[in-house]
């Protein structure tokens, strides 16, 4: 998910744990919720390795696990607000929460290192979705504007939008579930938006798509060659992007480039994210170091506007 939300539900659930409901510690809170991020700040030799290792170790619950005694251990020290057992907890929960949230959009999450490299991605909520950050923000505004917690009936507001963005969640993967056909197929929510969904289902000859609006059902499905037969020239980069991308991807030659196509985000005809893999030179495939495919993004394509 975005910055704000991972910042925003850290800093809920601060104030949930914290027995002090109080500005500095939903800052502290937010803040440390955003550290898995920081992976963004390290370099790779390539734009694909680059996308691939993103939600990486920074992500593990069992890595995040290990280093918030540390991290509660110098928020007791330097900031004498709670008990080192209340930070533990604090830390311990938003640390974890902000991995396990990202593994319910379309882009891995390596939830399971160091035991497993398999990247997880529900797909069930788009990476900004107003519905479920909106409360949560309008808590944590609140509190730093009021320097206490908003109160409804005798009820933290802080509680309810907690409780709220959570069963909204559930809500989403719900919808994806009931909609998701048989075989290998992808279901996620179009941007910003939990009421129309992109279905992807991969087959022999054919990758389809289709759109579906919950209240109005089915759009028009269109269908691009499958492609993976093409994976030999340059196997190595492809079998890494696979795993990624738990088989979701395509390929396609232009202009005597191998592109590797990532389907998940945006439309199998114009997707998020894609890269060059090899080039065709003097009539012979040459795998290359992957670099991002330059293209003119649509984004109207990821609404169904083909």
């Amino acid at each position: 998910m975005d910055s704000i939300t991972q910042f925003s539900l850290g800093a809920v659930i601060g104030i949930a744990v914290s027995p002090k409901k109080t500005p500095k510690v939903a800052l502290i809170s937010g803040l440390v919720a955003t550290i898995p991020d920081l992976d963004i700040l390290l370099s790779y030799p390539d734009a694909l390795t680059s996308t691939i290792q993103h939600r990486g170790f920074s992500h593990s619950l069992f890595y995040l696990a290990l280093i918030s005694p540390l991290i509660a251990g110098l928020l007791y020290k330097f900031f004498d607000l709670i008990s080192y057992f209340r930070w533990l907890i604090l830390v311990f929960l938003v640390l974890t929460t902000h991995p396990i949230l990202d593994s319910f959009t379309s882009y891995g999450t390596s939830l399971l290192l160091p035991f497993s490299d398999f990247k997880i991605m529900i797909g069930s909520i788009f990476i900004i979705d107003p519905i479920y950050t909106i409360p949560l923000s309008i808590s944590i505004g609140y509190i730093f504007i009021k320097k206490k917690v908003l109160m409804i009936n005798n009820f933290s507001f802080n509680t309810i939008a907690l409780i709220f963005s959570q069963v909204y969640l559930l809500f989403t993967f719900i919808v994806q579930q009931s909609i998701l056909p048989s075989g290998k197929a992808y279901a996620t929510p179009t941007p910003f938006n939990s009421v129309v969904w992109r279905v992807v289902v991969v087959e022999d000859d054919f990758i389809k798509q289709y759109f579906v609006n919950i209240f109005k059902g089915k759009g028009v499905e269109i269908k691009v060659e499958n492609r993976h037969y093409l994976q030999s020239i340059n196997q190595q980069v492809v079998d890494k992007y696979a795993n990624f991308s738990s088989g979701f991807y395509n390929l396609e030659v232009v202009d005597d480039k191998l592109i590797l196509k990532d389907f998940r985000m945006g439309s199998i005809t114009n997707p998020s994210f894609s890269f060059i893999i090899a080039e065709l030179i003097n009539d012979q495939w040459v795998a290359v170091l992957p670099s991002r495919n330059s293209m003119n993004f649509n984004a109207d394509n990821m609404f169904g506007n083909e």
